[in-house]
């Protein structure tokens, strides 16, 4: 344990040697190294910690203790180490991004900024994950929120960053306001603000426990984007730099889901009691909820960082399906079926970091490149930045859930899970869960409607503007911080029981792999085998070694000649930007279909454009915009209530002393009389 902690603290101490020289070498050469190697190598640290955790013993220390409130406690058990193993990879990986990404601000008064903020946001997140006491946990998840809002806001310069920057520091104190509350009332029950006194479930009666929980979901799902909590998280990512985007995206959301595991499994201790029935049916269904709305979101959206973050949305809802479903089994004694759907949902958990840190940072190495972030604008990319275009495909086809990749081993599981509703000894809830699997079903198809939008108009047919015509290949490093997160997509594609491993022996599940190649088994209880990935990991072997001999074949093949020919034309001869799919026409019927989500209205918009800088053509463009229904419908009329109750209450601030005076004298009336009332035998 001592080596371990030795570990822990030179993650600290790089961390905030990073912080410290990105504030104090502005302006010189070398600064984003200064910054970003520190980070890369506490990063790179964070993993070897964890997968160290993962074979010896949990670390459980106190530093000091004040009054008994103010003591840091740590605890980095199983549960700690899988989401440290998350920060430490997605963080490793994009702080060598960072190191040539973060070149576009050099020109930035505030250059320094950026790389220090960046290092505290990073360590904020471990330190959250290892608090075991109320007050330095609510003091890092600040630490971590304040740090990620500077973020967002760092181009303040733009004022739509100013206005997104706010509504995400609004929601996430409203979040912290509900996480506040579930502690302060688990303390009224337990007289103690170290979470060993939650885990004691014995002193704590079920209803407390429940309310403590419903407290506790609503505030980390609206860290997690939860619908209809989600409002700020397709405002804040597209405006934060893209190395903060994948951050957020990809680390910060699944803080949010350590603190629901943390709570459901360890605080809670669900078990086999028909009593948490309803709180699995209500954790389904607004997953399914947030799983389907927010991909239909993101398949209309032209902005790309924007689209990625309704599609985190999304994937949040399918990692709460996994996890409803594996406390409705558990109250229903179906132990393997439980433990399905939990290794599902945290296997998701996984990939989605992994997957969605990779998207991120393709589409900030297109912005990087071309400077516009409307794929309207765009088209042709695979040409001028082949690699980007590669990484960005595999990303697409992980989170589609298209084998031999890794989001088809999460969503395979999840899949199965939900099949499983069968054996469920009750017909209502059947019938009523089979809902979850047909939105499951739909939400899988458009996921592979959104990413065909996003990569075909993006990489593929002609450029539309001089932007993409000029693009070129980002630099290396950035390449490489991509290329660690693809590699990862296709190992835990290809060997699926190295993350299924890993998540039995941080969670402690009761379920051993019989075979590397048989990941997982779920056996009905007549004997015959329901689930299994034992024929998946036949088929993801049977490609790779196809795509293998392929590649083995081509290199050995020695030259071959190369005919190159000009993009198929359909007929017309001469094939132009004006003749092909732009992103709204593509995504048009969905539009109509799903009108009530979207509400569109179409426009002309005519313009002038130069071609080929020689003379100007008129363009005549049908614009389809669409409105958000939960803006307009549930926060709007939230924030004009609340300026109409505010603006009566302004009227006693009359500016008259007498008044004032008046008011003090009626609070201490109330006050004596309360205190009369309350010592009155």
């Amino acid at each position: 344990m001592s080596e371990n902690l030795s570990i822990l603290y030179v993650i600290i101490a790089f961390f905030s040697l990073g912080a410290t020289l990105g504030l104090f070498t502005r302006g010189q050469k070398y600064h984003t190294y200064f910054t970003y190697i520190p980070s890369a190598f506490a990063s790179f640290l964070t993993i070897i910690l964890s997968l160290t955790i993962f074979s010896s013993e949990s670390i459980h220390l106190t530093f000091f203790n004040i009054q008994d409130l103010f003591y840091f406690e740590i605890f980095i058990d199983g549960v700690a180490t899988f989401f440290l193993l998350i920060i430490g990879l997605i963080s490793f990986a994009v702080s060598i991004y960072s190191l040539s990404y973060s070149k576009k601000f050099d020109d930035k008064k505030n250059n320094s900024a950026l790389g220090m903020l960046f290092n505290v946001f990073i360590i904020s997140m471990i330190l959250v994950v290892i608090s075991n006491n109320v007050f330095f946990f609510l003091v890092f998840w600040e630490l971590m929120s304040l740090t990620s809002f500077f973020l967002v806001i760092y181009e303040h310069e733009n004022k739509h960053n100013l206005k997104s920057g706010l509504t995400y520091l609004v929601m996430t104190h409203l979040g912290t306001g509900f996480i506040f509350a579930s502690f302060m009332l688990m303390y009224t029950q337990t007289g103690s603000f170290s979470f060993d006194s939650f885990r004691d479930v014995s002193i704590i009666p079920q209803y407390v426990k429940d309310i403590a929980f419903v407290l506790a979901f609503v505030g980390f799902g609206t860290k997690a984007g939860m619908i209809p909590l989600h409002t700020w998280l397709p405002k804040a990512h597209p405006s934060a730099p893209s190395n903060v985007s994948a951050l957020m995206s990809a680390v910060m959301l699944k803080i949010a889901i350590y603190g629901i595991v943390r709570y459901l499994f360890d605080f809670n201790a669900i078990d086999s009691s028909p009593d948490y029935v309803w709180l699995g049916v209500g954790i389904i269904v607004i997953g399914s909820i947030s799983s389907l709305v927010g991909i239909l979101y993101a398949l209309i959206e032209n902005d790309i960082k924007r689209a990625l973050a309704f599609s985190s949305i999304e994937n949040i809802g399918i990692i709460f399906i996994g996890l409803g479903l594996s406390v409705v089994f558990a109250a229903f004694h179906l132990l393997s079926l439980s433990v399905l759907a939990f290794i599902a949902s945290m296997f998701h958990t996984l990939n989605h970091s992994i997957f969605k840190g990779l998207l991120f940072m393709t589409a900030g190495s297109i912005h990087y490149s071309t400077h516009t972030k409307n794929i309207e604008d765009l088209g042709g990319l695979i040409k001028k930045m082949p690699w980007t275009a590669m990484m960005f495909l595999v990303g697409s086809i992980a989170i589609i859930g298209l084998p031999p990749l890794n989001g088809f081993i999460g969503e395979w599981l999840t899949l199965q899970s939900l099949l499983a509703v069968f054996q469920i000894p009750s017909n209502i809830l059947q019938v009523s869960l089979a809902f979850a699997v047909l939105a499951f079903a739909l939400t899988i198809g458009l996921v592979g409607a959104t990413f065909v939008r996003l990569f075909g108009i993006t990489f593929l047919s002609k450029s539309r503007s001089f932007k993409a015509t000029n693009a070129v290949e980002v630099p290396r490093l950035m390449l490489i911080g991509k290329a660690i997160l693809a590699s990862s997509c296709v190992l835990l594609g290809i060997l699926p029981f190295i993350g299924i491993n890993l998540i039995v022996s941080a969670f402690d599940l009761p379920y051993t792999p019989s075979s590397p190649f048989e990941t997982i088994s779920i056996t009905n209880t007549d004997g015959s085998n329901f689930a299994s990935l034992l024929m998946p990991g036949v088929l993801v072997i049977f490609i790779s070694v196809i795509v293998g001999i392929f590649a083995f074949v081509r290199i050995i093949g020695g030259k071959t000649k190369t005919v190159k020919y000009g993009t198929w034309d359909c007929g017309f001869g001469s094939l132009s930007e004006r003749t092909q799919y732009t992103a709204t026409s593509l995504a048009e019927p969905i539009r109509r279909i799903f009108g009530v989500f979207y509400k569109p209205n179409n426009h002309i918009d005519v313009n002038f454009y130069a071609k080929e800088n020689l003379y100007l053509k008129k363009s005549i463009n049908v614009i389809s915009t669409t409105r958000n229904i939960f803006d307009e419908k549930l926060y709007g009329k939230v924030i004009s209530g609340s300026l109409f109750v505010l603006d009566k209450i302004r009227k006693i601030q009359s500016g008259k002393v007498n008044a004032y005076i008046l008011y003090i004298m009626i609070t201490l009336i109330a006050l004596l009389l309360f205190v009369g009332f309350g010592t009155h035998e």
